[in-house]
């Protein structure tokens, strides 16, 4: 138990001390009419504890006080000096008055403890919903709205900006403010954040007014998604191509225009690159052919591929749009794309396979043509035993066709006797002519011109220029291949029949025995053919 002090060692300042009311106390320790050694006095103490049923605050019993009464006024044992014989009841009461004396005070003293929840712009009830979010702005997170808000008008209740337009965002987000290049996001120039961005809070990462990015550019950029046929980034991000405020490249491009295409479709740059026929606009500007975002034709076409094409190569256009009899695979849907490829090849004119290959694609079986007639197949091409005609060793059907489309049946590029007896005319043979001498038909005694001799009479000039009824070529040759040298047919087709030629050759000459006329044979003699001169072929 704490010592009493001894006598007289109250504070100065205590109006009790001051007036001699000081609790007495013996000289040793004891407090008058006390046993000796307890150390009694009379204390007030505070309480610190709450009565929450009632509501009081903290109730505190101090330090020694004074006596509430002047010494002469006090008796029994409190008074000065009194007999210890009725001094424990008397100290029992008057502890008894002095607390209650004390309590009494207290509780005049007492106050409710304050609620320590500060209110804020978010808490008061006003502006709730801007912490409503799932993503929250750092001053709105953290109540701040003196970040960026400052009281203007107390009887008003309004708050300005602290700084205007786009100044009060840059302040605080200045990687953001041209720092990427030259180019700028339209809001952005005008310090128009607030387009795209919610200040307080948002359901995305951003701060976004929108869901996602895509919905938000869709905002203002509606005519983008224009198109049946779409680009997977505009499905997905616009940021996969886009930098949202400001960028090195113009529409905000995060790379320039052919090498952000090439960054996905990196399989189709390396094959360009690798090509030995490149398409000119593939190895400049995707978007010659291509939209960036959506189109109504496949591939995201900017038109129709035949249309495309024929933007650049309008003299095939020509051609094709003036052809009496055109050619089917250039008017499907595919057009073009059928026989070509759009943006390299290894072989010219960027076929898909080699040219020969090309036609055959559809040319190994028979193929319905305009008008109910039947292309009949060319598949003795493909058979490796066959004697080819020249173009098609070389790959060049175009030597003979016109493969766009063209006046002449068959495609022809130009006049082919396709009867079976004609009047010898030059110009009814001028496909042949665009390779062959004409000699070879007309020369007449014959050396180096033509093998198809008996000795120096020409067996071409006797069949072939003839009058009124010559033969065609066609009588005694295929056009494509064949299974004997000189592309000597089979069979010619007369009328309805199929006429056999039953050709064998020998080693100076040969014989047939076709059914126009009796079996006849010619030997050239034997004296060796001179070399044949070379004759130029037309340009493919």
């Amino acid at each position: 138990m704490r010592q009493v002090p001894p006598a007289g060692a109250g504070r100065a300042d205590d109006p009790a001390v001051a007036a001699g009311g000081a609790i007495a106390v013996r000289p040793g320790g004891g407090a008058a009419g006390v046993r000796p050694g307890r150390g009694h006095r009379c204390r007030r103490r505070r309480r610190g504890r709450q009565d929450a049923r009632h509501g009081q605050g903290r109730r505190e019993l101090g330090r020694a006080q004074p006596h509430p009464y002047p010494a002469a006024a006090r008796t029994g044992p409190h008074a000065p000096g009194g007999g210890a014989g009725g001094q424990e009841e008397g100290a029992l009461r008057a502890w008894v008055l002095i607390s209650a004396v004390a309590l009494i005070a207290g509780a005049a003293r007492a106050q409710t403890r304050p609620d320590t929840k500060v209110l804020t712009c978010t808490t008061a009830g006003c502006h709730a919903a801007e912490i409503g979010h799932t993503f929250l702005h750092g001053p709105t997170a953290v109540s701040a709205c003196d970040t960026c808000h400052e009281y203007h008008d107390a009887a008003a209740h309004t708050f300005r900006l602290k700084r205007p337009g786009k100044q009060l965002c840059e302040f605080c987000h200045i990687d953001k403010t041209g720092r990427e290049g030259p180019f700028v996001h339209d809001p952005v120039a005008k310090g128009e954040c607030t387009a795209c961005h919610d200040p307080h809070g948002s359901e995305t990462r951003l701060l976004l007014k929108k869901a996602t990015t895509r919905q938000m550019c869709l905002e203002c950029h509606q005519e983008a998604m224009g198109g049946t046929h779409r680009h997977k980034p505009v499905d997905e991000d616009c940021l996969q191509c886009h930098k949202a405020h400001t960028a090195p490249h113009a529409k905000l491009l995060t790379m320039e225009r052919r090498a952000l295409c090439l960054s996905c479709h990196e399989t189709l740059g390396q094959a360009i690159a690798a090509s030995s026929h490149p398409h000119e606009p593939a190895e400049g500007d995707c978007l010659q052919c291509h939209r960036p975002h959506a189109a109504e034709h496949p591939g995201v076409l900017s038109q129709p591929p035949k249309d495309l094409c024929l933007s650049c190569h309008e003299e095939v256009g020509t051609a094709m749009s003036s052809a009496s009899h055109p050619h089917s695979a250039t008017s499907d849907s595919r057009a073009c794309l059928n026989c070509h490829a759009a943006h390299q090849s290894h072989h010219v004119k960027q076929l898909l396979p080699d040219p020969v290959k090309a036609c055959l694609e559809c040319h190994a079986k028979p193929v319905q043509a305009g008008g109910g007639r039947v292309v009949a197949a060319v598949a003795e091409v493909t058979d490796p035993l066959a004697h080819k005609h020249g173009p098609i060793n070389d790959g060049d059907c175009a030597a003979c066709h016109d493969v766009h489309g063209g006046g002449r049946g068959g495609l022809l590029a130009a006049p082919f006797e396709q009867d079976f007896y004609r009047q010898y005319d030059p110009t009814s043979y001028a496909l042949c002519f665009t390779c062959h001498d004409r000699a070879l038909v007309t020369a007449q005694p014959v050396a180096a011109e033509t093998a198809f001799r008996d000795g120096d009479r020409n067996l071409h000039a006797v069949h072939v220029a003839k009058s009124p009824q010559g033969r065609s070529c066609r009588a005694c040759h295929t056009t494509h291949a064949s299974r004997h040298d000189k592309l000597i047919a089979d069979s010619v087709q007369f009328g309805q029949w199929r006429l056999p030629i039953n050709f064998v050759k020998t080693e100076r000459g040969g014989s047939c025995g076709p059914g126009c006329h009796k079996p006849a044979q010619y030997d050239r003699g034997p004296t060796p053919d001179p070399p044949r001169p070379a004759v130029p072929r037309r340009p493919g």
